[in-house]
């Protein structure tokens, strides 16, 4: 019974045990990207193939990696539909900490909103309208 506890408690405080991490390292960075990039990286998101059944979903480690574009962000996956670009940075389960860029369309408002992780308000970053 003692070693389940130990394990538990090792388990709680580590990642290798299936847990999420510390999201806080992705949430800095994304508030520290400047209003540049942030158009850049709108601009990414609108150029991302989406020949393959009208969508793209892009993996760190799939077949279909993620572009270098991206690289800065340390993101797990992109996928978008060509109308938002989701952008998963760090986290799981519903606990992520995620970039959403609305508008690729180009006929609504332009918007990158952060979502940092579970039972956090969403921020905008960026935003033309």
């Amino acid at each position: 019974m003692l070693r389940l506890l130990i394990l538990l408690i090792a388990c709680s405080t580590l990642t290798g045990c299936g847990g999420c991490g510390s999201n806080a390292d992705s949430i800095a960075l994304a508030k520290s990207l400047s209003q540049p990039r942030l158009a850049q990286l709108y601009q990414d998101a609108v150029a991302l193939d989406l020949t393959h059944s009208g969508n793209a979903r892009l993996f760190k480690d799939g077949k279909s990696g993620i572009p270098p574009n991206f690289n800065d962000l340390e993101p797990q996956s992109v996928v978008s539909d060509g109308l938002t670009a989701r952008i998963h940075m760090a986290g799981c389960v519903d606990d992520k900490v995620m970039l959403f860029v609305n508008g690729l369309d180009g006929k609504s408002g332009k918007e990158i909103t952060l979502v940092p992780g579970e039972a956090q308000d969403s921020v905008i970053l960026w935003q033309v309208k």
